[in-house]
Parts: structure tokens; sequence; C-alpha cells
């Protein structure tokens, strides 16, 4: 086919695109009114299996095995297993011999803690000038509802393409990735398969790189006893403010230093100088009002740039914190532990002039007449199709605001700025046939 005949088709794409502006929405608003957290998101797994029945694709419905995940080094643990959970992956076959393109969207949303204080009720999928509102509209409903409704947009063009076109709809993405590590095991990705993770970065943003982070609990002691002794005691909680503040001191000293030409784009850098967090965000001290703490814990992340090895960046942590106890008077004969926890993840990335990168760049300035600001992105599951299986990903996707906040909502405009982005994607980098 010819690059006049390439063009066409995608004028013909985006133009159909435009028409599924209502589609869009309904489908985007169903979902939200299904909860889906992490670890039960199977009610909406069934809503799209429903929406995906009819379609003329291959589907891929499986539950993960706990066991293959727990071998594998970059599982995160959880208090949960996968034999009542699944994924999906439904591809359009390509005719053969070229590139394919996976539209991925996790089907997990974080929790609503106050829904008192929303506008709209969390679930309630309300529809209000140009949003969608409600948990999980933009992260990331809105994501999945792109990648089905491309998928029909192929078909009922009749548009076969060389490579597959193919919607991943994953769990557990918030927990930390054990969904998309189970597609990476399955041979859903791969050299071949370029990914785009519709995270709500908005059509503006690509997002090419993720950090890695770890999280840490520091347990401090102290000396127990009522509050009529606590001149002569050393309480837990003295002893936490000593390593709250080296904890601020040492991220500090990596905010003064650590770089990636990813990470210092003043666009993306915009939380007060801040690139790599390191920080306390949980404490936890004493039994009694009236005792004095033997014990306190301090629970946090520490993050890492992608040009960092994650393991090497906590281990120098550690041991920056046992140096500061030893210097202490109290701590020094009562030594503080110091513990790596729950969710952790490598960092990963593309190259500025990755051809994956450069072919959606081109794609956007041909769809929506704009080029995104190429950056890096904070933590994701970004970094296990590359790291495992070599397969080039993005984060790239439609947004609104108050992602896992009170009132978060998606643009019913980025939802169709994204939908004509991928399918005019989609025919580079998949290709015409012969």
């Amino acid at each position: 086919m010819t690059a006049n005949a390439a063009n066409e088709l995608k004028k013909r794409l985006i133009a159909a695109a435009e028409t599924k502006r209502e589609r869009l929405t309904d489908l985007v608003a169903r979902s939200v009114r299904i909860p889906s957290l992490s670890g039960s998101e199977q009610p909406v797994v069934e809503f799209y299996k429903q929406e995906l029945a009819d379609r003329k694709v291959e589907r891929d419905v499986w539950n993960p095995s706990t066991a293959e995940l727990k071998s594998h080094p970059a599982y995160v643990p959880v208090d949960y297993g996968y034999d009542d959970r699944q994924n999906i992956v439904a591809k359009r076959r390509g005719t053969g011999g070229g590139r394919n393109l996976a539209l991925f969207g996790h089907t997990d949303v974080v929790p609503v803690e106050t829904p008192e204080k929303w506008t709209y009720p969390p679930y309630s999928g309300q529809i209000v000038d140009g949003k969608i509102h409600g948990r999980g509209s933009a992260d990331m409903k809105g994501g999945c509802g792109v990648a089905i409704v491309a998928l029909e947009v192929l078909e009922e063009l009749d548009v076969k393409l060389a490579g597959n076109v193919e919607a991943h709809l994953i769990l557990d993405e918030e927990a930390g990735g054990n969904g998309t590590l189970a597609a990476v095991l399955r041979g859903h990705y791969g050299p071949d398969t370029g990914c785009i993770m519709m995270e709500p970065t908005s059509p503006n943003n690509l997002l090419i790189s993720n950090r890695g982070a770890q999280f840490f609990r520091i347990t401090v002691p102290g000396q127990e006893g009522g509050t009529e002794y606590h001149r002569d005691l050393f309480s837990a909680i003295d002893g936490a403010l000593v390593m709250y503040e080296a904890v601020k001191a040492f991220a500090l000293m990596r905010e003064s230093h650590v770089a990636n030409p990813l990470h210092e784009d003043p666009r993306y850098v915009r939380y007060r100088r801040t690139r790599v967090p390191t920080a306390v965000c949980k404490v936890k001290a004493g039994a009694w009002p009236s005792t004095v703490a033997a014990e306190a814990v301090l629970e946090g992340t520490i993050e890492c740039l992608p040009n960092e090895d994650i393991r090497q960046v906590v281990d120098a942590f550690e041991r920056y914190l046992l140096e500061v106890a030893s210097d202490h008077w109290f701590l020094k004969d009562h030594p503080i532990t110091f513990e790596k926890f729950g969710l952790w993840f490598e960092s990963a990335g593309l190259e500025f002039d990755d051809p994956f990168v450069l072919a959606l760049v081109k794609a956007s300035k041909e769809a929506i007449n704009r080029e995104p600001n190429v950056v890096g992105g904070g933590g994701s599951d970004l970094r296990l199709p590359i790291l495992y299986a070599k397969s080039p990903t993005v984060l790239w996707g439609p947004a609104g605001g108050m992602i896992h906040s009170v009132d978060e909502f998606v643009e019913i405009d980025q939802l169709v700025e994204m939908l004509k982005c991928v399918l005019v994607a989609a025919v580079d980098w998949c290709g015409l046939p012969e």
C-alpha cells in the first residue's frame, strides 16, 4: 500500500474516532460504576469480557498463577492470591510480518477514603461539563475504554494491519504490578510489541521511564515507663525524631546530585524540586497515653532514577541510617532495625530516540496536530515489559484531574484525542499488509 493510501486510512480512522465520542463516554461511565479495588477487580473484568464478547478478536482470559509469580524476581508481595481474578488480552490479529501494538489499561482502582467529600458520588460515573466523574475514571478506566473502542473502530472499518492491535486489561497495577508480570510471563510482550500504558498523563505528555522504589521500615527502641519518669528515660519518639531527620537529610543529599535527563524537564519536575522522592510517610509509637514509648516505627518509600539500581540505593540508605544511629548516645547501644517490605520495583526507561517513541510523537502530530512532551515518569508497570520482555513501553493516556483523590474525573475530549492517536500510531507501527 502506498504512502498516500496510508494517509487516507489515517484520515478515515481519525474521522471514525470522532464518531465514537458517545460510545467512549458511555463505556467509561458504566465501568466507573463498578467498584474494582485491587484484589477485587473481577466484577469490572466481567463487564469488559461482555463488551468484547461480540468482537472479532482473539481473547486470552486467565487467572495468574500465584506460584509462578512468586518464583519471579520482580514479584511484589501481596496478601492475596489470583484464583478468582483474571487478566484479559484481546487481539485483532494482523496479516503477519508487522509489529504489534498493545494498548494497556489496568482494571483495579485505589480505595475511596472519604466518600462524603465528593461532589458527585465516587462510583456514580456522572457526566458533567465534558467530564466523567468517579474513582478510576482517569486512573485508568478511561484508558481501558480507549483500548476496547480502538479494536471496535478497526473492526467496523474492516482494517487489518500487518501486526496485531491488542487490548490488555490487566489487574493489580495499583498494588505493584503482578498482573502485568503475569502477562509478561504468558508471552504477551516482546521486542516486536510496543506497549502504550494509557495512564492519565494527558495526550500532551509522553512518559518513557519510571523511577524505582522500595517501601522501608525503621524500628527505633526506647525505654518504657510511666510519664513521671520521662526525664530519666529515653523515649522511642525522641529516637524516631532523630531517624526522621536523618531520612530528610539523605533525601536532600540525593536531590542535590542525582540526575537523569528524563527527570530534569521543568514541565514535569514541578513538585517543589522533587525529582527522586524519599520520605517517611507513616509513624507509630507508644502503647498508652501515660507511658513513655518503648518502640517507634517509621515507614516510607525511597525511589531511584532510571540510571540507578534500586537495590544499591536502598543498601546505601540503610548504611547511612545505621551510621547516624551509631553516633547517637542512646541508639549506638540500642540499635535500630531497618527492613525492606511490601511494594518495590526497579527503574527502567527508553531513550528519546527509541523508534517506538519517535513513532508515537509522529502519530500525535498527525492525529491531533501537536507533539507531546517526552519526559520521565514515576512508579508504574512500564518497567516490566521493558526489563523482562524487551518490549518498548511508554505511559500515554487520557487524563483529567484529582487522581487518587477526591473528585477524580477524566476529560471526554482527551478520551477521543487518545483514540485518534493510538489508531494513527497503529498504522505506522504495525505496518500495512503487502
